[in-house]
C-alpha cells in the first residue's frame, strides 16, 4: 500500500530530503511516494488524486476538490491565519502548524535589527562606500527596555536573547504568568503601559481581529520619541500611513518592517513604486526574518514526526483544526518541542 505525500514549497526538495532520511526503506520500497513542486503553478492535476498528506506554505484551495483522500495539511509556518482566512479545508482534513517554529531565527533577526540601530552599522557602511573615515558614537542595548507584544513561542525566544544583552524585558500575554527571561508581564489590555516604557517595541503577535491595525496614530504616540518599532509579525498589524507619518514627523526615532500588506507574488510583498520605500529612518527587509538554512530541517522535523504517527495510526501533534474545530493552546507542541531543537543540530 502506498501513501502519497505532496510538498509545495520553494525548497520542496529539501523537505523531501528530510522525509527520505527519516523513511529510507519506505521510500525505496514505494510505500511512501513524494510529489514535489517548487510553486503551486507546477502542480499536475492528474497526479494528485490519491494524495493523503500535504506539506506547504502556499494556500492550495483550488486543488482541494481534486484530492478526496486528503487527511491532513501542514503549513510550513508558525502562523496559520492565511489558511483559516482562505477557509478552503474540507471538514475532515486536519490543519497542522509549528507554533514558535520560527522563534529562533526571528529572535536572532530582531536582535540584529536592534544592534544595527544602536551601533549605526548602516551609516558606517554608507561612509565606507564614500571612503569617509568618520567615527560614529553608538548606543548600548544594555539596560534598555524591550517591549514584546505577544509572549508566545517567538516572543519568548526574543526575550531570552534580549536578556543576554542585559536588557529589561517586558511584554504582553493573555494572562499574568511567570515567563523565563521576562521581567514583567502585562495583560494585553495594558499594552499602553508597555509602549510607554519601551525603547524597542517588537511585534510578535498573530493577526487577529484585536491586533489588526494596532499600530496606529494613537499607539505610536504612546511610544518614546527615542523609541524604535520592529514588525516581524504581520503587515496588517500596522496602519502604514500612520507609521509613515510618525517617522516623517519624528514621533519616534525609527522602525524596521519585515512584513507587508500585499501578499502576491510573495507571501509578503512591497511593490517597487510604493512610497513606503522612501520613508525616513525606516529599515525595510523582504520578509526573511524566519527564513534561514535551518527552516526546512526545523519544520521538516515536525512534518516527518507526523508522517510517522499517521502511518502508525497515532494522534498527530500541533493540530490546530480538526473536524472544523479550532483548537487552542497547542499543548502538544510544548511536549514535543524537542523535535525542532534536535533538527537544529542535525
Amino acid at each position: 500500500m502506498t501513501t502519497k505525500i505532496m510538498i509545495v514549497q520553494q525548497e520542496a526538495e529539501k523537505y523531501a530530503g528530510v522525509v527520505k532520511k527519516r523513511f529510507p526503506e519506505l521510500v525505496k520500497n514505494g510505500e511512501l511516494k513524494i510529489l514535489t513542486y517548487a510553486h503551486e503553478s507546477q502542480i499536475e492535476d492528474d497526479k494528485i488524486g490519491d494524495v493523503e498528506i500535504i506539506g506547504t506554505w502556499p494556500v492550495l484551495g483550488p486543488w482541494m476538490n481534486k484530492m478526496p483522500n486528503l487527511k491532513w495539511y501542514m503549513t510550513f509556518s508558525s502562523g496559520y491565519d492565511h489558511i483559516v482566512k482562505a477557509n478552503f479545508l474540507p471538514a475532515h482534513v486536519s490543519l497542522i502548524n509549528v507554533p514558535g517554529g520560527s522563534g529562533i531565527p526571528i529572535a536572532e533577526f530582531v536582535l540584529g535589527l536592534m544592534l544595527n540601530h544602536s551601533k549605526r552599522f548602516d551609516q558606517m557602511r554608507e561612509n565606507q562606500k564614500e571612503h569617509k573615515f568618520i567615527r560614529i558614537q553608538g548606543e548600548e542595548l544594555c539596560e534598555k527596555t524591550i517591549g514584546i507584544i505577544g509572549l508566545g513561542g517567538i516572543g519568548r525566544q526574543i526575550a531570552k536573547r534580549a536578556k543576554a544583552f542585559d536588557m529589561r524585558v517586558i511584554g504582553t500575554e493573555i494572562q499574568i504568568m511567570d515567563i523565563p527571561f521576562v521581567d514583567q508581564v502585562y495583560l494585553t489590555s495594558q499594552i499602553k503601559e508597555v509602549f510607554e516604557q519601551s525603547d524597542y517595541v517588537v511585534l510578535s503577535c498573530p493577526e487577529t481581529a484585536e491586533t489588526i491595525g494596532m499600530i496606529n496614530k494613537e499607539s505610536l504616540k504612546w511610544m518614546k520619541p527615542t523609541g524604535y518599532l520592529i514588525n516581524c509579525a504581520r503587515g496588517s498589524l500596522v496602519i502604514k500611513e500612520d507609521l509613515m507619518q510618525a517617522l516623517r514627523e519624528k514621533w519616534i526615532e525609527g522602525a524596521a518592517n519585515d512584513t507587508f500588506w500585499i501578499k502576491t507574488p510573495l507571501p509578503s510583498y512591497l511593490p517597487p513604486e510604493d512610497e513606503f520605500w522612501d520613508t525616513p529612518n525606516l529599515t525595510i527587509t523582504p520578509h526573511v526574518s524566519s527564513w534561514t538554512t535551518m527552516y526546512a530541517a526545523r519544520f521538516g522535523a515536525v512534518f516527518v514526526e507526523n508522517i510517522d504517527r499517521y502511518l502508525k495510526g497515532q494522534e498527530l501533534i500541533n493540530v490546530v483544526k480538526s473536524s472544523q474545530k479550532e483548537l487552542t493552546g497547542n499543548a502538544d507542541f510544548k511536549k514535543n518541542s524537542h523535535l525542532q531543537l534536535e533538527a537544529v543540530s542535525q
